[in-house]
């Protein structure tokens, strides 16, 4: 045990011993020793040990007591000598402490500065990977632009103690960077070649589809041009009634697109055609009513001369058949049966000459081979122009007669 230690003991010894020193101390163990037992179900020994209890609790009462008073003695004295203490020591102390506040302050101002740098180069290495974030779903030119300003970063511009974060962090985000531009860009290849076919296939529809559209237009323009086919053997007045509609007929552009005025004159051509055919239709109709009329007028004629050869007076029968077939063979001529040279018609003697205009525009050849009916109908025009001008002989034939 040390001396320090020593005098401690002794001063605390010399503080209880007006309630118990060693010999004290001694003397209670020899009066209660260790072997000492007592029977507490015995009524004399439960008093005796209550007893007992008594006087320990006064001598330990009497020891805390003491302890508590020489604490307060001891604290105040202690105070006492630790302010003059503080009161010698104070100007050097209080320079002193002043001065480690502050120093301690500083270091920690100077720590936060530097752990808010930190913070801050921490939070721009963060910023990097950002960059791969912006470039998800971007063309392969936004991620090209971006690689190329990541690796203009500067990794010498942060502090030592992260360095390594950031020159791992820039390689990391180019290395990934690279690897989308190079997705990026087989992707837009892919997208480019399905783009171009896109295109050719539309290319190939609208193609089609103006062809087709161009197909109906010359099909119209066709049926058009042919459309006088239609009205060959038609009345006068169907012909007419067609020349009429296509006169109010105006081509558009939803029909014949850019052929508009093509139409026109198609249109003009087909009305010059249809009205020489109205024309020529006129006079075979009113050909065709002159010779009904002829027919009529003879016939009736050839009634009454025959009633008036019945009545006359005949010498003999024979004198009469003779007389009525002489009268008939005079007005029939025998190249001429339908017209006598004789017969007079006040149709003929009132009518002026009559002269028909034959079809002067007519199918081309390779039209009416390439068509049966077209051609058959041009045949049978051909036939009836004849027979109109058959009639027209035999007609003028007779007015001059």
């Amino acid at each position: 045990m040390s001396e320090q230690s020593t005098t401690a003991t002794n001063l605390v010894e010399i503080v209880f011993q007006e309630d118990l020193t060693k010999q004290g101390l001694a003397d209670l163990r020899k009066k209660y020793p260790k072997k000492l037992t007592l029977d507490m179900k015995d009524d004399d020994d439960f008093k005796e040990g209550r007893k007992i209890r008594t006087e320990r609790n006064k001598l330990v009462e009497s020891i805390k007591r003491r302890r508590l008073d020489f604490t307060a003695e001891v604290k105040t004295y202690a105070d006492d000598l630790s302010a003059k203490v503080n009161d010698i020591f104070k100007p050097i102390v209080v320079a002193f402490e002043d001065e480690d506040t502050f120093r301690k302050e500083e270091a920690a101002r100077k720590a936060a500065e530097r752990e808010a740098f930190l913070n801050k180069q921490r939070q721009e290495i963060a910023d990097i990977r950002y960059f791969i974030e912006q470039c998800k779903g971007q063309p392969a030119k936004f991620i090209a632009d971006t690689i190329e300003s990541v690796d203009l970063i500067e990794t010498d511009i942060f502090d030592k103690e992260i360095i390594h974060d950031a020159i791992d962090t820039k390689k990391e985000v180019l290395e990934t960077l690279s690897g989308m531009y190079q997705a990026a860009k087989a992707a837009e290849a892919v997208e480019a070649e399905r783009e171009q076919l896109r295109i050719q296939q539309e290319a190939i529809a609208q193609q089609e589809r103006l062809q087709k559209q161009a197909q109906e237009i010359e099909q119209r323009i066709n049926n058009l041009r042919n459309d006088p086919m239609n009205y060959f053997g038609k009345s006068s007045q169907e012909v007419m009634a067609r020349i009429q509609q296509l006169e109010n007929f105006t081509p558009s552009e939803d029909k014949f697109g850019n052929r508009t005025n093509e139409v026109s004159q198609v249109l003009a051509q087909v009305i010059q055609q249809l009205t020489m055919m109205h024309t020529q239709q006129l006079q075979v109709e009113q050909a065709q009513q002159v010779t009904s009329q002829v027919e009529s007028q003879q016939v009736e004629q050839l009634q009454a001369d025959v009633t008036r050869a019945a009545e006359q007076d005949a010498a003999t029968e024979s004198e009469e058949q003779h007389q009525a077939l002489t009268d008939v063979n005079r007005m029939l001529d025998q190249n001429e049966p339908l017209l006598g040279n004789n017969f007079k018609s006040p149709v003929f003697e009132n009518g002026e000459k009559l002269g028909y205009d034959p079809l002067d525009l007519w199918p081309s050849d390779r039209d009416r081979a390439d068509n049966d009916e077209l051609d058959r109908i041009c045949n049978q025009l051909m036939h009836a122009e004849s027979y109109i001008e058959l009639l027209e002989q035999r007609l003028n034939k007779a007015l001059a007669a």
